[in-house]
């Protein structure tokens, strides 16, 4: 049977790395929902290191990875990106359930592509200077202080026991920003678990943010599977009368995800796109949707009000989804995030 297609407006580039200033380097952040790591790598044993070379990928964060801490150490799954430093949060609650990692790029090996490449520059007698942007490793200008790029510190879960046994959260403190990815709580088949979402799990990570944002004092992005299509836009059948029962689209969920967002943070992809049509992140395989793009957008950048002031260190400059990547019932979405060189 032809299902009819769901339209898909086309989305301006808003960002051209290539032509940001030298002053500032463009950190490319993509947040994949794998829906099971190991399926994804028995299908495709070098799908997460394609992902990061095709898009030049300085941050990938995964959720719904299903692993156990014995998997992340098993060599016959290589869950490793070479390059990269992992971070993985698993869920000491339910095997095979849950699960967050995020990969960063190791800053510490791209200072040995500058010197090989200075080498060949002597070599060739050309200037190690010339300030090509070609890859991110190689597209830090020398007025980029580079240590912006390396994590402080990381830090796992929420610190509260009812919500710290599922792998949910991965918090990434670069000197200018903290980057928290985090897998939020479906309500489930039934909704059984709307109320601990709406009630509790939503109002904890909130206040977790705001907490993260006034102990460091630079601006805060979450960033994951949220589990809500926040408004019409974000659903393809919008007005279905099913809807207001359906995880992730119930009002309860989406007044709360507003309330969350009324608390000073942007959605940053409706920022960006107001009015842009088709663009989603998840389609239900079962139902056969992806096709004919009959999907909802789960998947968000979210960041404090503060980041969008042209005086920000940090500027979020795009967000857009890579829905070609298979594996997945969902699909990668992307930021392009502007990092200004510290005064």
């Amino acid at each position: 049977a032809h299902q009819v297609l769901t339209e898909k407006d086309p989305l301006v580039k808003l960002w051209n790395a290539a032509e940001a200033p030298e002053t500032s380097y463009t950190m490319k952040i993509a947040s994949w929902n794998v829906a099971g790591l190991r399926a994804v790598l028995k299908k495709s044993p070098t799908a997460l290191s394609d992902l990061v070379q095709e898009h030049d990928l300085d941050v990938l964060c995964l959720q719904e990875t299903k692993l156990q801490e014995q998997h992340v150490e098993d060599p016959k799954i290589n869950t490793s990106i070479e390059g990269y430093q992992a971070y993985y949060s698993c869920s000491t609650e339910k095997k095979g359930y849950s699960g967050t990692a995020v990969f960063v790029r190791d800053k510490s090996s791209s200072s040995k592509t500058k010197k090989k490449q200075a080498t060949m520059d002597q070599f060739f007698g050309s200037s190690s200077q010339s300030k090509t942007k070609t890859t991110n490793n190689e597209k830090v200008s020398s007025a980029f202080d580079e240590t912006l790029l390396i994590p402080q510190s990381v830090s796992y879960e929420i610190g509260a026991p009812q919500h710290d046994a599922e792998g949910r959260v991965v918090v990434v403190d670069f000197p200018t920003f903290s980057l928290c990815n985090v897998y939020v709580p479906n309500a489930g088949q039934g909704l059984k678990r709307l109320e601990y979402r709406v009630q509790e799990w939503d109002q904890d990570f909130l206040s977790f943010m705001q907490t993260k944002k006034e102990d460091r004092g630079v601006p805060v992005l979450w960033l994951g599977d949220l589990n809500i299509a926040h408004t019409n836009l974000e659903v393809w059948n919008d007005g279905a009368k099913h809807l207001p029962k359906q995880a992730g689209v119930t009002p309860e969920e989406r007044a709360s995800f507003t309330a969350q967002l009324e608390a000073g943070f942007v959605d940053v992809f409706r920022r960006l796109h107001p009015t842009a049509k088709g663009h989603y992140s998840y389609w239900s395989m079962r139902a056969g949707n992806r096709e004919p793009n009959k999907g909802l957008r789960l998947d968000y950048f979210i960041c404090d009000e503060a980041a969008f002031d042209e005086n920000s260190k940090v500027v979020p400059r795009d967000s857009y989804m890579l829905s070609d990547q298979q594996g997945s019932d969902h699909c990668p979405v992307v930021l392009e995030l502007e990092l200004k060189a510290s005064d």
